[in-house]
């Protein structure tokens, strides 16, 4: 019986505990990482100041572009990294985007000259500010 006891404390405790944990990492969380090494591009996001980042992967002339949806402060808009293979460009939106609000990417490539996105991963990717 007193085995039963310890066993259904250590439940509710568990169950506590991950409650308390899902409630916290709502309130704000980084974006994982969107990585596309077949066509050269990865994104991420920090809730942290709310900054995007875009990374070119490949040399293949083509640019990476993070593109980034936040409907609630209605932002679209595509960050272009246009500096060559292994560099890294971010964009900070701080109060742009309110607390709370929920962020949308994807990591892209395109033609920065003509403003052309040529393909991006599937779906988005998502994250809390």
């Amino acid at each position: 019986m007193r085995l039963r006891h310890s066993a259904l404390a250590l439940s509710a405790a568990t169950a506590a505990l991950l409650l308390a944990t899902a409630t916290s990492a709502s309130a704000s969380a980084d974006g994982g990482s969107v990585v596309d090494p077949t066509r050269g591009a990865s994104a991420w996001f920090k809730h942290d100041g709310d900054v995007f980042w875009s990374r070119d992967l490949k040399a293949d002339g083509h640019s990476a572009v993070v593109r980034v949806y936040v409907p609630s402060a209605g932002i679209a808009h595509n960050l272009w990294n246009s500096n060559g293979s292994g560099s890294t460009r971010s964009q900070i939106y701080g109060e742009a985007i309110p607390e709370g609000s929920v962020v949308y990417y994807q990591a892209c490539i395109g033609e920065y000259g003509t403003g052309e996105i040529i393909a991006c991963t599937p779906g988005w990717a998502s994250a809390v500010a």
